[in-house]
């Protein structure tokens, strides 16, 4: 059994799923196997028309594990819905929110906890852009969209802060509960970023890895990106109030 680590962080940690099954069962136990005491609980949110397979594997995950809990995500559709149901419930100093289909790095939250416990930030991004991070069976078109999105938007919000579209990151609990979330989809991931920013609120990186999911398939559409657009656009021009 971990004991409580000395920064006094506890970390709720938000694991939206759709019907993933084996790489959600290794998102929770690589992120455990790291865990230095500061893991205060596992959510698993689960769409509610998941499959039966992935429903057996959450109730699975809460009996082998204490800190595994299982909540079914009330408003729908959107992983939008999935991360604010999340976080409005969980009860740790902090918030990480992330997928359980393995493109986002497990091993990464550690890395994450570290540079909270180093600079006392109050949110800190996963960046696959950083020297260290990268994209593995990453779609061509998407990527060089992606590199000049973060061109043009760290140019607009004046930042050195990149990957602002990557929904991979931890946030002070009380930075979540301090603003009003409005994504329902995939916009929420560049939301989590961008309204933590405008209000002053102190950000950090760390260089991540995303890998190609190995099993399901991907809930965001190519078209589907602009709506991070439309996101970033109403809080550039909404000023520190967004």
């Amino acid at each position: 059994m971990n004991m409580p680590n000395a920064s006094g962080i506890r970390l709720s940690i938000i694991v939206a799923v759709y019907s993933e099954t084996s790489s959600l069962v290794e998102t929770v136990e690589r992120m455990l196997r790291n865990d230095r005491g500061y893991i205060h609980e596992i959510i698993i949110v689960a769409f509610p028309r998941s499959s039966k397979e992935c429903f057996d594997v959450c109730e699975g995950l809460i009996r082998k594990y204490d800190k595994v809990k299982l909540h079914i995500q009330q408003k729908t559709p959107g992983i939008g819905w999935a991360f604010r149901e999340g976080m409005k419930m969980a009860g740790g100093t902090h918030v990480a929110i992330m997928s359980g289909d393995l493109e986002t790095e497990p091993e990464a939250i550690d890395r994450m906890v570290r540079k909270i416990e180093e600079t006392d930030c109050d949110v800190v991004i996963g960046n696959r852009w950083l020297k260290g991070g990268g994209f593995h069976n990453y779609d061509r078109l998407k990527l060089v969209l992606n590199w000049i999105f973060q061109l043009i938007f760290k140019t607009l919000f004046l930042t050195r802060i990149g990957d602002l579209t990557y929904g991979f990151k931890i946030l002070k609990k009380d930075v979540i509960d301090s603003i009003n979330w409005e994504g329902t989809q995939h916009e929420i991931c560049i939301e989590t970023t961008l309204k933590p920013m405008r209000r002053g609120y102190r950000i950090e990186q760390v260089p991540t890895v995303w890998i190609g999911r190995i099993e399901g398939e991907s809930k965001n559409p190519l078209l589907r990106n602009f709506r991070y657009v439309g996101m970033a656009f109403r809080i550039l021009f909404s000023g520190a109030k967004a």
